[in-house]
């Protein structure tokens, strides 16, 4: 014990004149005089604080400035890698959506082969069997759409809202129509049985609008194709704020309604769903102009096989091939009734139809069940003997006075005693 205890007052001491050497004191004894107490250095550091007040800003040697977010970034440079796309935007004005990859028509399905080809035979087939293209300048406040003497397949509606007319800058002594003005357009008498229409609302209180002129024109809201609007061009650009809203507002929504019976498993002579996304994203269009992305054609046309297709609301640069395009703003017309339906006296003529390979390569439901799959009736038996299931001799059983409910010929699931609980 006590050379234990001798062999640790050894190694104190040749600790404590390593750290009398390393603090610079004369000797082991005198390490207290190089330490000062916590008293000591609490007055030391009040001092110290008293000083630095007394001092005058301008004598600070340093001072920071933050300019920007570059300290507090997370992108690959930083010591936190993430992509903070929101705070990109803001330092640079890049939205978010600038980088979404492979958005364009050309370059979306590069590694899809099956439905790169299937897009393909889909244009092919309906440039092939689209009418020659039919205009008519008509006002729609004024037109009877019932002079147009035929039932349309697919509707496609781009009133000229206010709302774009705040955000473009367009001056307001163009004329623009309110949600009560297309409430009025009777949409229920040009379109077919079943028929889809799709409705350009804006990104505002047409959403809500947009929903009760469907409903009031026979429709059942389906869908809603969003727009979202790119700035690669123009980063930075300020928009018109919308006197309703916080925020400004970068895309914009198209509602999508269905009149009629149509489901996917079964009318693929009318519809092809699953073709296409229900998102747009394009490049904004520059301070003025109201167009709307091309790319909601090539929608509408991979999704509905009927043929008879109009667009309200048209202008010149909006006339193609399988549409009759009307609208107030264009600049001649060709338009023949008669000639127009001559295209549909065929049955089923107003249908593009489908090839073999088409029907191959396009999304389809899963085949439905037969009811003898699912249970159900006399075959499906097993589950308590050969007669159990919920069909076969349950039905007549049940008009037994002492019948219990039991699961067929043997009472129970499988098992010989075991049943159900009388109902």
């Amino acid at each position: 014990m006590n050379s234990r205890l001798q062999e640790i007052r050894e190694r104190q001491k040749l600790r404590r004149q390593l750290l009398a050497q390393q603090l610079g004191a004369e000797s082991a004894d005198s390490i207290g005089a190089v330490l000062n107490s916590k008293d000591e250095l609490k007055e030391i550091e009040e001092t110290r604080e008293t000083l630095e007040v007394q001092q005058p800003e301008e004598s600070n040697p340093y001072e920071e400035v933050y300019k920007d977010s570059s300290t507090f970034l997370k992108g690959t440079q930083s010591l936190n890698p993430h992509n903070d796309y929101c705070q990109h935007f803001v330092d640079t004005g890049h939205r978010p959506q600038n980088f979404i990859r492979d958005v364009g028509l050309a370059d979306r399905f590069e590694e899809y082969p099956k439905l790169r080809e299937l897009i393909r035979l889909k244009d092919e087939l309906i440039s092939s069997t689209n009418t020659p293209p039919m205009y008519l300048q008509a006002d729609p406040e004024h037109f009877d759409l019932r002079d147009l003497k035929c039932k349309f397949d697919v509707i496609l509606l781009e009133p000229p809202l206010e709302e774009y007319y705040r955000e473009s800058g367009i001056s307001h002594t163009e004329r623009f129509w309110t949600w009560d003005d297309i409430m009025k357009l009777e949409i229920e008498e040009i379109s077919a049985l079943r028929s889809f229409v799709f409705l350009w609302c804006g990104s505002g209180e047409g959403l809500d609008l947009g929903r009760m002129c469907l409903r009031k024109w026979g429709f059942r809201r389906c869908e809603d194709i969003c727009w979202i609007k790119t700035n690669k061009n123009n980063p930075g650009k300020t928009k018109t704020l919308d006197p309703k809203a916080v925020f400004q507002r970068t895309k914009e929504h198209c509602l999508m309604g269905i009149k009629g019976t149509v489901r996917r498993s079964t009318d693929g002579d009318f519809i092809h769903a699953n073709v296409d996304i229900d998102l747009i994203i394009t490049e904004e269009p520059e301070m003025g102009n109201v167009e709307k992305p091309v790319e909601i054609f090539h929608i509408i046309e991979h999704f509905c096989l009927g043929r008879r297709r109009l667009h309200l609301f048209g202008r010149d640069s909006t006339i193609r091939p399988g549409w009759l395009t009307v609208g107030p703003t264009l600049t001649n017309s060709n338009f023949n009734p008669e000639a127009y339906a001559s295209h549909f006296a065929i049955p089923n003529s107003h249908l593009s139809g489908c090839t073999e390979e088409i029907e191959r390569l396009r999304p389809k439901s899963p085949p439905a069940k037969l009811k003898s799959d699912r249970g159900g009736g006399a075959p499906r038996g097993g589950r308590g003997g050969p007669n159990a299931g919920r069909g076969g001799d349950r039905g007549r059983e049940r008009n037994r006075p002492n019948f219990r409910g039991d699961r067929g010929g043997f009472r129970g699931r499988g098992a010989p005693h075991r049943g159900f609980p009388p109902r």
